[in-house]
């Protein structure tokens, strides 16, 4: 099976980053794209390096299929970690690779791929995995956007070891935080992203320690965090504002939140509640049109659009929006 290797070979003796770490406790760190970033930081800062990061095969994207690297084997190239990068971690080559590297523990942080019993089994101890919500809540691919589209006003990030079954696994270490009144769901991940290199260091202060305390998920409290359609982002006017408001923050950055004006295609990424006194206005009605934002009737109150994106255009203001654009009485969204 074909691997990419991106740093010298595993020579122990000599790899700086082994010495920066604890004796006698070999890890194998996974992830992929952004978000596991900030926890390899945090864990080379805590002199605790994996000594092996595994990462996705580099992949062509968007409609030129240019090939990009792995963030993620390119951070570890600069910290000097060893990085491979397989076609598939559970293939029988790789598998075995990992087995006569004989780590006691391997580190997941959003690698994107369900592992299986053999893969569980390679460790001394077992896998621990960081995932993006407080558990039971939001198990799945997109935690961080279904807290904020639930309305929930506490997340965080929870550490837990791997199941079969898909973050169902015992917690040993959970780091709670509040969601911003005004946040969405990328300032909300980049938060996390930072949260997750404290928690996972923590949980490991907690193993070398011999504190192992896995506490099972209460599975009653569970909910889904299936990944965010494109199609699920359309905006119905008859609901509540508090809901629109929602629905636009965990949609944002992508895939956004949609609606139209007229023959016009636009994705919402900003914008503020408030009430609406009267309730004589239509759902998707314009209010009001000017510098200080787009105020629309809802089902429920009124939302006022501050920032938004013309589809093929660039972001904007509300009020620049408003000055290329006639708003005549009858103006709606929808």
């Amino acid at each position: 099976m074909p691997l990419a290797c991106y740093a010298p070979p595993l020579d122990f003796a000599n790899d700086r980053s082994q010495q920066s770490r604890p004796p006698n406790v070999k890890t194998v760190f996974l992830g992929t794209d952004d978000f596991p970033i900030p926890t390899l930081h945090a864990l080379v800062a805590a002199k605790r390096a994996p000594d092996l990061v595994v990462t996705k095969a580099d992949a062509p994207r968007g409609r030129g299929r240019k090939i990009y690297p792995q963030r993620v084997r390119l951070v570890a190239e600069e910290l000097g970690i060893p990085c491979e990068q397989p076609e598939d971690v559970l293939e029988p080559a790789f598998l075995e690779r990992l087995r006569d590297f004989a780590p006691d523990l391997i580190l997941v942080v959003s690698f994107g791929r369900i592992l299986n019993d053999a893969f569980l089994k390679i460790p001394k101890q077992f896998c621990l995995n960081v995932h993006g919500s407080l558990l039971p809540k939001f198990r799945g691919a997109s935690p961080i956007a279904h807290a904020v589209l639930a309305g929930e006003e506490l997340t965080g990030v929870t550490v837990q070891k791997i199941a079969l079954k898909l973050d169902t696994g015992p917690i040993l270490h959970r780091v709670e935080t509040k969601i911003g009144k005004h946040e969405h769901a990328g300032e909300l991940y980049n938060r996390l992203s930072k949260l997750a290199g404290d928690a996972l260091v923590q949980a490991l202060e907690k193993v070398e320690a011999g504190d192992i305390d896995f506490v099972a998920q209460d599975d009653a409290k569970a909910s889904r965090a299936p990944k965010l359609e494109k199609e699920q982002g359309f905006i119905d006017w008859e609901k509540e504002a508090v809901e629109i408001d929602r629905l636009v923050r965990a949609f944002t950055p992508k895939p956004g939140a949609r609606t139209r004006f007229g023959p016009r295609k636009l994705i919402l990424l900003e914008g503020r509640l408030e009430e609406d006194f009267f309730g004589l206005g239509m759902p998707g009605g314009v209010m009001t049109a000017g510098e200080e934002g787009i105020r629309v009737c809802t089902g429920r109150g009124i939302y006022r659009i501050l920032r938004l994106k013309p589809e093929n255009g660039r972001n904007m203001t509300a009020g620049e929006f408003v000055r290329g654009h006639n708003f005549p009485p009858d103006a709606r969204f929808g």
